[in-house]
């Protein structure tokens, strides 16, 4: 179509369509000229606008982003050097339980301690004993003889007793060939010479298996590198390696600059750019890092941004397409105003106020049913150009079963002339299956018969979708499980679904009108309630749990969604608050809580809940200034038990010990099962050391009488070892590690009885 505004055919030439002569007007064109050029220029500051608002936003989450990932490798490096200190410490122990043996009773049976789960046989790859000439002289594995006297640990220990754990370079292994790192102490004579030293080889990995519990991509890394540069282990996916490839110097530079941190490298090993969070431990000379590759934090972030991207070049193109054909539109009205001011007055008036399609049909002999008028609404609505529509007929333009009820209607409105209204489905072209609403009405000649009939159309398509959302969304608000009540801006509650109903049993004729905050279905903490609305109001939308009791006076979980609903001026006018039950959610967590730290067979707390007493108690006795003592139980004889009477028998049987144990001690004291045969107790507030010896005697006792099984008669004795505090250790660590020493003594000493850490031979309670 050339030009904007309606076309009209040629051949309409009655005196009710003769145009009027214009009235003469001046007219600017330098003026339309530059106002011309204010669209695009506006388009052009709206592009702009948009994309730097897309900018904007994509860093603002890039930055938020980098936040997060640097929060989480912070968090995993800091898992990280615990691992690692209790790794080493776990080494540290078994060394110096060698030691112990080796310097009190000469060379021990190192296989013999592995097979008996005293030195963790899963960790350390091999443990030895080495004699002051560096000869290789015990090992926990058959090996072929080496000497490791020219090795710098082994020097070290020789000219000097440090006191210290000694972690090695990583080294080839003479023995296995294998890359390793050695931990070795120094054991001395009983006049303080040099005797040799322990030494326990491990695998690089040893100081990695932390990774297979961390959230982290393949190309994540972990490392462990000396404060002498040197790399000690790393982990990259599966991989574990100690081949050091340099910038160890540099990362001890940045530590000595400031003890923890975080980086973004790329590293000379695999040219992957990371995030990387540094600690340098205190008590070890050893910094431990973390990194998370670069693409792969940033993945999700890369997905956003392209969206952000897309979705400004659509709104750039809509933008342009948009002032494009405002431009031409205008320019075209521009062009044709001379011809518009003599088109007819009253059409252009329909046009200029009723944002409609508007046609118009003759129905004078000669042009009977031709269309005579049609505006660019119904091009935009019908698909049809004015061209193709003027001077053709509805038979022309529409199928037989569309253009007959309008030809019908045509007949009814000649024999009465009165407004029609009517609805029809039409295909329209690149469009679909639109819906219009028509209001028909005659426009009479000179001799009071309808000349024309002029047709005004408007699309109610969206109108209508729009109406079956609404019954679609109350539907959806009757229907919905969850509990929904709607109030409005002073929050008196308005309405309220099925679901609210049947949850909580009060009806709407209970609550409707009532303020929220006084219903009978009102917040059981007000001071919550009323820091929950604060917020709700502050911020638009709040979630979290809360109780509320029902009709029938119960109690009632609830996870609350509460928002509010704002007018274009951002006046509320509404709360919406769902109500979900989670009953069955809260009973299910607490079974799982109890389940995560009592252990299931005995019934007793496990070791997590245990070791969490014994700090809590370690805790009370600095502050009180008492002492108290933890308590190391290993059943003598318990694997015979298993293996002649069955696992079924072995089961009954920890199960009465835990019993029995606990009716040994006081109610202020702890008993918990660490695993397998072992137990421990913790005496709080005890007068030491006379409590620990009566309670001793007790569980000797105790597990003296005989145990009944389905007809199996069993006896149980068990070695029990203990450690004072603060007298054999300050820590939870040290205690438990010298309760175990002092249990083995036990055991050595012909078990049945209980000692105490650093007793000798002849102070060793005897049972009975």
């Amino acid at each position: 179509m050339n030009g904007a505004g309606p076309r009209f055919a040629a051949e309409t030439e009655s005196p009710a369509f003769a145009p009027k002569p214009p009235r003469r007007r001046r007219f600017s064109l330098t003026r339309s000229k530059y106002s011309m050029w204010a669209l695009p220029a506006f388009g052009l500051l709206l592009i702009a606008a948009l994309w730097t608002r897309t900018w904007l936003q994509v860093r603002s989450i890039e930055r938020a982003n980098l936040q997060e990932i640097t929060r989480e490798t912070e968090i995993l490096v800091d898992s990280y050097e615990q691992y690692t200190r209790n790794a080493i410490e776990e080494a540290d122990r078994m060394a110096l339980l060698v030691k112990y043996e080796y310097e009190q009773h000469g060379s021990p049976d190192l296989s013999g301690l592995v097979s008996a789960g005293v030195i963790n046989g899963n960790s350390i790859v091999l443990v030895s004993i080495v004699d002051a000439d560096g000869k290789l002289v015990a090992s926990s594995q058959p090996l072929r003889p080496v000497n490791v006297a020219d090795r710098a640990y082994f020097i070290a220990h020789k000219a000097r007793d440090s006191g210290l754990l000694d972690i090695s370079r990583p080294v080839v292994g003479r023995s296995s060939g294998r890359a390793l790192i050695q931990l070795s102490r120094r054991m001395n004579h009983p006049d303080g010479s040099f005797a040799g030293i322990v030494l326990l080889s491990v695998a690089p990995d040893y100081f990695t298996r932390l990774y297979s519990n961390a959230d982290f991509g393949s190309h994540s890394a972990l490392s462990l590198v000396g404060r002498d540069g040197v790399l000690r282990a790393r982990r990259i996916g599966n991989d574990v390696t100690s081949r050091d490839i340099g910038g160890g110097a540099l990362l001890v530079a940045r530590a000595r600059a400031a003890p923890r941190g975080t980086y973004e490298s790329t590293s000379s090993f695999d040219g992957v750019s990371r995030f990387v969070a540094y600690r340098e431990m205190q008590d070890y000379p050893f910094i431990v890092t973390a990194g998370e590759a670069r693409d792969e934090a940033l993945a999700a972030f890369a997905q956003s941004r392209v969206r952000y991207i897309a979705v400004a070049a659509a709104a750039t193109v809509i933008i342009v397409i948009f002032f494009a054909l405002v431009t031409v539109l205008a320019v075209r009205l521009q062009r044709n105003r001379r011809e518009l001011r003599r088109e007819r007055q009253f059409l252009v008036s329909i046009l200029d106020n009723i944002p409609a399609g508007v046609s118009v049909r003759s129905m004078q002999p000669a042009t009977r049913g031709r269309y005579v008028m049609w505006n660019e609404a119904c091009e935009a609505m019908f698909g049809i150009r004015a061209h193709d529509a003027l001077g053709r007929t509805l038979s022309e333009m529409l199928a037989p079963e569309l253009s007959a009820p309008l030809l019908a209607l045509d007949e009814e409105l000649l024999a009465s002339p009165m407004v029609q209204e009517t609805s029809e489905v039409i295909d329209v072209p690149n469009r679909g299956r639109r819906t219009f609403h028509l209001v028909r009405a005659p426009m009479l000649g000179g001799a009071d018969e309808v000349d024309y009939i002029m047709s005004i159309a408007t699309d109610v398509t969206d109108e209508r979708a729009r109406n079956d959302q609404l019954r679609l969304a109350s539907k959806v608000f009757e229907t919905t499980a969850d509990a929904i009540m709607l109030s409005d801006s002073d929050d008196r509650v308005i309405m309220v679904n099925r679901g609210f109903e049947k949850l909580t049993g009060f009806t709407s004729a209970d609550v409707l009108g009532q303020p929220v905050a006084q219903s009978p279905f009102r917040a059981t903490d007000p001071a919550a309630y009323d820091i929950r609305m604060e917020r709700l109001r502050r911020e638009g939308i709040v979630t979290g749990e809360v109780q509320r009791v029902s009709k029938d006076g119960s109690l009632l979980a609830l996870w609350i969604t509460a928002s509010c609903v704002r007018n274009a001026e951002g006046t509320i006018v509404n709360y919406v608050r769902v109500f979900s039950d989670i009953s069955l959610l809260k009973t299910t967590q607490r079974k799982l809580e109890e389940l995560a730290s009592h252990d299931s067979l005995t019934g007793l707390p496990n070791r997590r809940l245990l070791q969490d007493r014994l700090a809590l108690a370690l805790q009370r006795a600095r502050r009180n200034h008492t002492t108290m003592a933890v308590m190391f139980i290993d059943l003598d004889g318990f694997k015979a038990v298993n293996d002649t009477l069955g696992h079924d028998v072995g089961d009954l049987l920890l199960r009465e010990v835990g019993a029995r144990l606990c009716k040994c001690v006081r109610a202020s004291d702890s008993v918990g099962r660490f695993g397998g045969d072992e137990f421990a107790i913790v005496l709080e507030d005890a007068n030491l050391p006379h409590d620990a010896v009566v309670i001793g005697e007790r569980i000797v006792a105790a597990l003296a009488a005989p145990f009944e099984f389905n007809g199996h008669r069993v006896r149980a004795t068990a070695s029990i070892g203990v450690a004072v505090h603060p007298a054999d250790g300050a820590d939870a660590a040290a205690l438990l590690k010298n309760a175990d020493v002092a249990m083995y003594a036990a055991k050595k000493s012909g078990r049945n009885r209980f000692v105490f850490f650093g007793a000798r031979s002849d102070e060793v309670p005897l049972a009975g």
